[in-house]
């Protein structure tokens, strides 16, 4: 099988600190990735390094297209920027006319809703608006993989579902790979063919949504079920 991101044992340290130890993980054409776990555990690390963001310390990650967008946890528009000059830049370096550029921002902007808003500045939008942009400009060089991290954080439950489907929406309408970094329930329930659990740099599950839920593994037990007592509470403290 071809896959279009393959990470071999990937270590990655911040001076002293361990962040990843060892990861490995394969994401093929099409499928929708969740990378889970506590807060500080190296999701987002390694969302970076995927993305080309970060480096690594060892290991080998080949990213087999060069079409790959990324929406960011904090939307990361440029306030200078009207909302259609922040999707056009995902637009530099194609061969693209003017004309073409803005009809392409216009339909990505179309497909989320917020094509009045093309004028318009960041600052002039709320918080759920400025991800639905970041949304539009990871589509608008047409990506065949889209990495997500933390798409729902800091959302209240109704915009959390209002992402889900937008990342549903993208899977679904253009085909693209998805990897969804996130510590978010409902996320990793809607959104997910295949999760991976990471604690402590390594990957401690893998598996289904369905398998996730009714595993005995203890570290998904703990998540799932938000309990105190177990390795990865003992883990944090240690």
């Amino acid at each position: 099988m071809k896959y279009l991101i393959e990470v071999k044992n990937v270590f990655k340290s911040f001076n002293a600190l361990k962040v990843l130890d060892g990861v490995s993980l394969m994401v093929a054409p099409g499928e929708s990735v969740a990378i889970v776990g506590p807060s500080g555990v190296g999701k987002s690390t390694l969302l970076r390094i995927i993305s080309g963001l970060d480096n690594f310390d060892a290991g080998t990650v080949n990213v087999n297209t060069k079409k790959i967008a990324m929406v960011f946890q904090y939307s990361a528009l440029l306030n200078s920027y009207t909302v259609g000059e922040n999707i056009s830049l995902a637009l530099h370096g194609l061969k693209l006319s003017k004309n073409e550029i803005y009809n392409r921002v216009l339909e990505k902007l179309k497909l989320v809703g917020l094509e009045k808003y093309i004028n318009s500045f960041p600052d002039q939008l709320s918080g759920g608006q400025k991800k639905r942009v970041s949304f539009a400009r990871a589509i608008a060089s047409e990506p065949e993989v889209i990495l997500y991290d933390e798409p729902t954080s800091g959302l209240d439950p109704i915009l959390s579902t209002l992402v889900e489907d937008y990342i549903n929406m993208l899977a679904n309408k253009f085909k693209v790979a998805s990897l969804v970094v996130t510590h978010q329930l409902s996320t990793i329930r809607r959104t997910s063919q295949r999760i991976l659990m990471l604690y402590e740099g390594k990957i401690v599950y893998e598996g289904t949504p369905e398998e996730f839920y009714l595993t005995d593994n203890p570290y998904v037990k703990q998540f799932v079920k938000a309990e105190i007592e177990g390795p990865i509470l003992s883990g944090l403290l240690g």
